[in-house]
């Protein structure tokens, strides 16, 4: 999957940066005018309201292709620290403002968008997620997830030292996030043999897939990986770890299972690669996270976020625990 871009939005100039940027890779994926107009007025609004409400935060762009039926699909997130809305419903109504503006901003989102979702707690900020995809979405079936992620580099860096990936299969899917060594393009080099790894052997397990990675990167600078299975048919969770790539599951009612990996560096030193298998439960959820997010990353404390659409709950983990300094990738698979 291709890293998130990152614009901290300041002033006017960074949304006009963020509007450009939009456009340009809304375009790079066959977008029209027509379509690229959409996303530029939903990206102009997203930062609008980060400067009237929050007075700074940041817009996240990506792409996310989960598989190749469903087209590539674009997704804008605009994260602040400000103060919030007490009821996003009443703030989605054209019209309605807390900052003598016109209120249209948020319901432009949700009408130019293909998708949208909204997640906001008073005095702790505000998440917008909008979203288009390239062609029609395929219909979900019991094996297919609904994937959300943010791959950002550490600041400075063009390139992210972290990766991550997804196969599916009849009746099961895999998730891969691998975090190279240091930062730029040795530490991604290495973390994207580990993703390759995982797509040139689909039908591997993830202890098989923590071995297979630890030989090829055996040239390279070297990963902590971590390889996650759900097979919906066994109702079961199967989990590899190699170093500090965390893993949780999520029940519906919000209560994890923390997901043990062993200490070791793939490409380096593996002295027993082990796996474990988990109940996976109805509605579950994995959430996975590189060492650029902090150890005490957490759903707890946030209502109603595990409601909420994969992609938000990525960009608020990543809002609130990337520790700055680092390359940070969360990855979160719901299943349908």
């Amino acid at each position: 999957m291709s890293a998130t871009v990152r614009i901290p939005i300041a002033d006017a100039s960074g949304c006009g940066h963020a509007r450009r940027a939009a456009v340009t890779m809304a375009k790079e994926i066959g977008f029209d005018e027509a379509r690229a107009g959409e996303v530029a007025i939903v990206a102009t609004e997203a930062c609008t309201n980060i400067l009237k409400h929050a007075g700074s935060g940041e817009v996240l762009l990506g792409f996310a292709e989960n598989a190749p039926e469903c087209g590539i699909a674009f997704e804008l997130l605009a994260l602040d620290r400000g103060p919030g809305m007490s009821s996003v419903d009443r703030c989605l109504e054209d019209g309605y403002s807390t900052a003598g503006s016109a209120g249209e901003g948020l319901g432009a989102i949700q009408r130019l968008s293909a998708e949208s979702d909204f997640f906001s707690v008073p005095g702790a900020g505000t998440a917008v997620l909008a979203r288009w995809s390239s062609q029609k979405a395929a219909t979900g079936g019991p094996s297919r997830p609904r994937i959300g992620a943010v791959n950002i580099s550490k600041r400075g860096q063009d390139v992210c030292g972290d990766s991550w990936g997804i196969e599916l299969e009849d009746g099961f899917w895999t998730v891969l996030v691998a975090d190279g060594l240091g930062h730029g393009f040795e530490a991604g080099e290495a973390s994207r043999e580990a993703v390759r790894t995982l797509r040139t052997n689909r039908d591997a397990g993830p202890k098989t897939l923590i071995e297979l990675s630890h030989r090829a990167l055996r040239s390279l600078r070297g990963a902590a990986v971590a390889v996650a299975r759900v097979d919906h048919a066994h109702g079961t969770l199967t989990f590899s770890g190699l170093g500090n790539v965390a893993a949780q599951i999520y029940d519906g009612s919000r209560h994890s299972q923390h997901l043990v990996s062993v200490n070791g560096t793939a490409g380096q030193i593996a002295p027993r690669v082990r796996e474990f298998t988990y109940p996976w439960p109805a509605g579950g959820m994995l959430v996975m996270h590189s060492d650029g997010l902090a150890t005490s990353t957490s759903l707890d404390g946030y209502r109603g976020l595990a409601m909420r659409d994969p992609s938000l709950i990525a960009g608020v983990l990543y809002r609130d625990f990337s520790r700055g300094h680092d390359d940070a990738t969360v990855v979160v698979a719901k299943a349908v």
